[in-house]
């Protein structure tokens, strides 16, 4: 994530307009506000993405020098000469299904170099493939809900480069000015994704207080049956109601909201961090569908397994609980294989997710202030809580964000659980017994029944008042 300078004012206007919100999320107190489940279409609800990202490149970082990298992708006579990387559709879509047990997926189809991964008639910076079609083809027959990214405010596609603000760095704002060439080309390019491919939305990279930015959003305003979001749009308070949903980043389990992270450049730059700060805050304050983004491996171009592979299931867990959609980005090879390291985490990911999908899905985030359940202690203290409402039940989480060593006992006090008298652990479906012990009621949770990453109980709200 890079700042410009001309962002400086949209930036502090968006910040001052969440210290309202932010300062009664923090004031202490024992209120905890109920939610109803969302129901509706699948962007509506809590859930599981994938974000097939066709960006990944050997030698090239995020970061490039495009004049360098254009010249590299031309032949001798100076045409465009694609040489991946390729897409597996069909495998992807199945991996989609079969393996991460995803609720949604999405296809890049334009990234920031500006090649085109559909058959548009305007350009000829596109490949011989109509992966769009494809993908789209794929996913319906499937019953997949399926989205396309595309790159709004960088392109650098050559024929741009009269109008390029520089074309030695990714984020060359072409989309700032109001240049109509550009413009044109965003919305000829709009209509001929719609026409051709009715994807179920479109995934924009990135939000700004910029043309690109207003005229994409005035463009789906008039096509209203495409689910709109926008990268970074989470941050901005004036998304909110312009979006279907709205996007943000995250990056690491916990931490600080924002860290700074070192290129290979040696250039510092910040980027937005804890998942588990991130989704706390969006619970508490946003009232609208979200979304989270994450890298599958370690870092957008590294993609080998997490030192700690729960760690992504702990993200999903404390995303999805908090009420949003979490959508962690898959590279693959040349090739078009995804790498066997985020195979592996995405199983890994996806066996743990196909259980206990419903307890999700079909619930919503209750509303209290404070990151820790009103009335509700644990005893390892490492512990984090979510408590969400869906079924006519309660469904408290309880994330352990690494890894549990022993029996862990877990107490409601106050009102609202003065009455629990039954607790069942999931995907068990097992009864826990609760004993009563200075007012308050305690459930004993024995080691072979905790989840490394997120044991789930249900608690009838009948019971727990």
């Amino acid at each position: 994530m890079i700042f410009t300078w001309s962002q400086v004012p949209e930036i502090l206007k968006c910040g001052l307009s969440y210290v309202p919100r932010v300062l009664d999320y923090l004031r202490p107190g024992d209120r905890m506000r109920g939610a109803a489940p969302r129901v509706g279409s699948w962007w509506q609800r809590p859930g599981l993405g994938l974000m097939y990202q066709v960006e990944g490149r050997p030698g090239w970082e995020w970061d490039r020098d495009y004049t360098r990298f254009n010249a590299s992708m031309r032949d001798d006579d100076g045409r465009f000469a694609f040489d991946g990387p390729y897409c597996r559709i069909s495998d992807w879509v199945d991996f989609s299904r079969d393996v991460a047990a995803a609720d949604y997926h999405i296809l890049e189809i334009k990234w920031h170099d500006g090649i085109c991964y559909f058959d548009t008639t305007i350009t000829d910076w596109k490949t011989d493939e109509d992966y769009a079609l494809e993908f789209a083809e794929l996913s319906r027959a499937s019953g997949f809900p399926f989205m396309y990214y595309y790159s709004s405010v960088f392109d650098h596609n050559p024929q741009f480069d009269d109008i390029q603000l520089d074309p030695t760095v990714t984020p060359s704002f072409i989309g700032l000015r109001p240049e109509p060439e550009y413009i044109d080309y965003l919305l000829g390019q709009y209509r001929e994704i719609l026409d051709r491919y009715a994807p179920d939305g479109m995934w924009l990279d990135w939000y700004w207080a910029d043309r690109s930015t207003r005229e994409s959003i005035d463009f789906f305003r008039e096509h209203p049956g495409t689910v709109l979001t926008f990268n970074l749009s989470s941050y901005y308070s004036t998304s909110f109601g312009r979006l279907h949903y709205t996007t943000g980043e995250a990056h690491t389990l916990d931490g600080p909201y924002v860290r700074l992270r070192r290129e290979s450049s040696g250039v510092m730059v910040p980027v937005f961090s804890s998942v588990w700060k991130w989704s706390n805050l969006n619970r508490a304050l946003l009232n609208h569908p979200w979304e989270l983004i994450t890298p599958a491996g370690k870092w957008w171009q590294d993609p080998s397994l997490r030192d700690d592979p729960l760690d992504l299931v702990r993200m999903a867990a404390i995303v999805m609980a908090s009420g949003g959609k979490i959508c962690p980005g898959l590279t693959s090879r040349m090739d078009g294989t995804i790498y066997p390291d985020q195979v592996k985490q995405l199983s890994i990911l996806g066996d743990w997710y196909r259980p206990r999908k419903p307890l999700f899905t079909e619930s919503s985030p209750l509303r209290y202030r404070l990151a820790r359940v009103p009335g509700v202690r644990v005893s390892d203290r490492s512990v984090k809580t979510v408590c969400a409402f869906g079924r006519g039940e309660y469904i408290l989480h309880l994330l352990s964000l690494t890894g549990v060593n022993g029996d862990m006992t877990v107490s409601f006090d106050g009102e609202r659980w003065r009455s629990t008298d039954k607790v069942v652990i999931e995907p068990e479906g097992e009864e826990l017994p609760l004993d009563e012990r200075d007012g308050r009621r305690v459930l004993r949770i024995p080691l072979d029944l905790l989840d490394p990453a997120d044991t789930i109980l249900r608690v009838p709200a009948g019971a727990a008042g």
